[in-house]
């Protein structure tokens, strides 16, 4: 791959490109809210999977990805089709994802239930269509639009997409499994609903980016070792990938231990209420605060915007240590507001500064390469999703917590509420070095595209 001039094909209105592209990430945040929010407690609490296997098994599965995450961004840089280089792979993951999610949570009623090769293979399966479609998904921004502030305007769709997406598979997916009776029948129901849904969502970004903006490639290819040499000379993606990769370690954590605090620290026993609530005031406050967090976007850069919302994440996250079954269902619910007005800056800025630090890359080397860095953003992501909660299990096993038991020991609810607190916050906090080495302004960007 190498220098390439973008070829456009039929103009579409950027609002209706945003939202074209934008309703896929629906999609993906059902499959994302669905897998971190339940499956750990899916695996141990009605699959009845030990803590510490259930982990090993998440982990084994991530490392597939290790080979599948630059495979598909390769594939895609050098794919040459009529609908481009991108969309096919949005409409083959869509497929892929969608039944393997329903077939995940189908497994209890399957004797495979008690197959762990079986069950770590259904979740490989997942996060193979995920990157198939996610790898060329985030890497089309950087082909469709070319303006440093339209992009930050695009992601603001994905981050609202992003909040129905954590309200509908974080809050409702464990509600309806309970409305469906709970137990292995109630999480294969519900699992068939969400898996059509991501499966719709994920394939209407393919018809909703027909007329979008695409590049081609030349035939000359550059050796991926050498890609992979000048890539990490990019000082910005270097430092907004070690950012992204704390910080989703700490987002995964907070996902994966809500339930679990609702269920044995406040002691709610049918927590899909709690949950409902909880998803519900975060997603609000997420997509009610975007025009905040553009507007400081603007008026103090991209970067410093990125370490007030880190901040307040932080703080957010400290006050899980309050938790207890004296907790009122209202502070609960200032908590989620203020998680969700936190998340809100974090996904605006990171998912806007991602197509900038790619564009970065191009205007310095004349490399066409948006899949191998949005692959590696997406690997950074699908490992972070199968630690975070791996190693939140394993700490979990560690202060006695007993699968399928309906009541924990008072070391076990102390394990897990300061684990809610304690690991979040760390991965952030230490994210914020990261981020400061990331020095990526318009002007510079500017001056870049003049040289």
């Amino acid at each position: 791959m190498s220098t390439t001039a973008a070829t456009a094909t039929a103009a579409t209105r950027p609002r209706n490109l945003n939202l074209g592209w934008g309703i896929g990430t629906l999609g993906a945040s059902l499959l994302l809210n669905g897998f971190s929010f339940l499956v750990p407690f899916y695996l141990t609490t009605v699959l009845g999977i030990g803590a510490a296997t259930a982990a090993g098994l998440m982990f084994t599965a991530k490392c597939w990805d290790i080979v599948s995450n630059p495979m598909v961004g390769i594939l895609s840089d050098r794919t040459e089709t009529r609908w481009g280089r991108r969309r096919p792979f949005l409409l083959a993951g869509a497929f892929v994802t969608g039944i393997s999610f329903a077939g995940l949570y189908a497994l209890g009623l399957t004797a495979f239930s008690q197959q762990l090769w079986f069950v770590g293979l259904v979740l490989a399966l997942v996060g193979t269509g995920y990157t198939l479609f996610n790898v060329p998904y985030m890497a089309m921004p950087a082909e469709m639009v070319s303006d440093y502030k339209e992009r930050t305007r695009m992601m603001s769709y994905r981050v609202f997409f992003i909040g129905i997406g954590t309200f509908l598979a974080g809050g409702l997916a464990q509600r309806v499994a309970e409305w469906y009776g709970g137990g292995a029948q109630g999480y294969a129901l519900m699992g068939l609903w969400f898996g059509a849904a991501i499966l719709v969502f994920m394939a209407a970004a393919f018809f909703g980016t027909a007329g979008a903006n695409f590049t081609t490639r030349e035939k000359v290819r550059t050796p991926f070792v050498e890609q992979v040499r000048t890539g990490l000379a990019n000082r910005p993606f270097v430092a907004l990938i070690g950012t992204k990769f704390l910080q989703l370690f700490g987002l995964f954590t907070n996902t994966a231990t809500a339930i679990f605090v609702v269920k044995f620290v406040i002691g709610e026993e049918h927590p899909g209420t709690w949950m409902l609530y909880f998803v519900a005031v975060a997603g609000l406050l997420q997509i009610a605060t975007i025009p905040l967090w553009r507007h400081l976007a603007i008026r103090l850069e991209k970067q410093r915007t990125y370490m007030i919302a880190t901040a307040l994440f932080c703080l957010v996250s400290l006050s899980w240590l309050l938790a207890g079954p004296h907790e009122s269902l209202w502070v609960f619910c200032l908590r989620a507001a203020f998680k969700g007005a936190a998340a809100s800056g974090l996904l605006l800025m990171g998912q806007s500064m991602l197509p900038d630090a790619i564009e970065y890359d191009y205007r310095r080397t004349g490399l066409r390469r948006e899949g191998i860095y949005s692959a590696l953003y997406s690997f950074v992501e699908k490992v972070a999703a199968a630690i975070a909660p791996s190693i939140l299990l394993l700490v979990y096993a560690s202060v006695g917590f007993q699968s399928r038991a309906p009541v924990q020991s008072e070391a076990a609810i102390d394990g897990i509420r300061i684990a809610a607190a304690a690991l979040p916050c760390l991965y952030f906090g230490l994210s914020i070095f990261c981020l400061a080495g990331y020095r990526l302004t318009e002007k510079m960007l500017k001056e870049t595209r003049r040289a």
